[in-house]
């Protein structure tokens, strides 16, 4: 049974703890590849004269790419393996960061696609292989482990792409991800023989339709409440890494390495916050109630930036965008493992990418309705505020579901 893991043993050589590194590695490059040009804005959107709030635009083209790799090659990871897979989603990744340095807006959309269609091999894969080999016990922690790379390599971006981009310029910080992305295809080659030892050349790359995943998810009425939950925690999640620097430089009159640190406070939150959830997740044995609680603080945090004011002493905006990482960020993990579990037996990779589709539905959506919404009311808090509905929505999804309160 394909969701079946196995026990932690070493598998062609290498060991369980040095699969998860592996895939935490390449998370946090491809991460930090997704977030570096939202850390960058003020200087991009200089470089190209137009307004930094258009970031959102950016991350929605990269959702694009990810939309369309999820919807198509959901069966990857059953015909390649997972290991391989995750290669090529991390050097199509590296690639599109090198197309971004092509002195052209056209390459900079080309190259967002091309990092958009790598990323959303990314997750299927390494979901996938951590299935396989977790055991039951700990998947909650060891998933929520794995996601936590996400803020891991937003942490990078805040700390390095800044400095870089103030001292060098912003393209030698994207040169430099590339760079590092392309490094982690060379890690996952040591155990790919074993992690890969279920391939099924014979399998069909390509989803005969691309709705096969999607209408999957939809049948199963737990699967469609916790994909649509996780697609509106998506959405908050990109807001807030997505808008923080040019909210801090265009509201609060910091300038972009000070803005820097206050997005290395969000991620510091967010990964702190995932591995608790995970923890809390494992011994509460009823991840959805914990993904619930995650949803109504979320949407606290959100109204309480409605107040956020150049007066504001500077640790109070630390500790509320610290928050914002907490609560935005700490569904994911536990959040997957509910997916895998849910599985029929023999689609697990199909149902990651149809579950994924649904949450980068939010990733898509999230940035541009943020732009929108403060193009109309030139308000970073009444932005940030406003995306407390899809939180809202996501508790409402989660209450919704007969056995939030029940068994698992």
């Amino acid at each position: 049974m394909e969701s079946a893991a196995v026990a932690v043993r070493p598998r062609g050589g290498v060991s369980l703890p040095f699969l998860v590194a592996a895939l935490i590695a390449g998370h946090a490059m491809s991460s930090m590849a997704l977030l570096v040009l939202p850390a960058v804005a003020p200087a991009v959107a200089r470089d190209y004269g137009v307004d930094a709030s258009l970031i959102g635009y950016q991350i929605s083209l990269v959702s694009v790419g990810m939309l369309a790799s999820l919807a198509m090659l959901g069966n990857l990871s059953r015909k390649l393996g997972g290991a391989r897979t995750n290669q090529i989603g991390h050097g199509m990744v590296g690639t599109g960061m090198l197309l971004m340095l092509a002195p052209s807006a056209m390459f900079l959309i080309a190259g967002s696609l091309v990092v958009g269609v790598g990323y959303g091999l990314l997750t299927p894969s390494a979901s996938y292989l951590l299935m396989r080999f977790t055991p039951d016990a700990r998947r909650n922690f060891v998933f929520s482990l794995h996601q936590a790379a996400i803020p891991v390599g937003g942490i990078l971006a805040a700390i390095g792409a800044p400095w870089i981009a103030v001292t060098v310029g912003w393209r030698w910080s994207v040169a430099l991800t590339a760079l590092l992305v392309f490094g982690v295809v060379a890690l996952v080659q040591r155990g790919r023989a074993g992690w890969d030892d279920d391939r099924d050349p014979a399998h069909p790359a390509v989803a005969p339709s691309p709705f096969t995943g999607i209408a999957g998810i939809w049948r199963v009425r737990s699967l469609r409440l916790i994909s649509v939950a996780g697609g509106c925690l998506c959405w908050v999640q990109f807001c807030v890494s997505s808008f923080t620097v040019v909210a801090c430089v265009e509201m609060l009159g910091m300038n972009l390495v000070a803005a820097g640190t206050v997005l290395l406070a969000v991620q510091l939150g967010s990964a702190g916050g995932r591995l608790l959830a995970g923890a809390i997740a494992d011994r509460a044995g009823n991840p959805k109630r914990v993904i619930a609680g995650i949803a109504g603080l979320t949407a606290a945090t959100c109204i309480a930036t409605a107040w956020l004011a150049p007066a504001w002493p500077l640790p109070l905006v630390y500790a509320l965008f610290a928050l914002h990482g907490v609560t935005s960020g700490g569904w994911a993990g536990i959040l997957f493992v509910e997916v895998g579990r849910l599985a029929p037996p023999g689609q697990v990779s199909m149902t990651f990418s149809g579950s994924l589709v649904y949450i980068n539905i939010g990733k898509f959506i999230g940035p541009i309705v943020f732009a929108n919404v403060y193009a109309f009311t030139r308000s970073y808090g009444f932005a940030f505020a406003s995306v407390a509905a899809p939180a809202l929505i996501a508790l409402g999804c989660l209450l919704a579901e007969k056995k939030l309160y029940g068994e698992r």
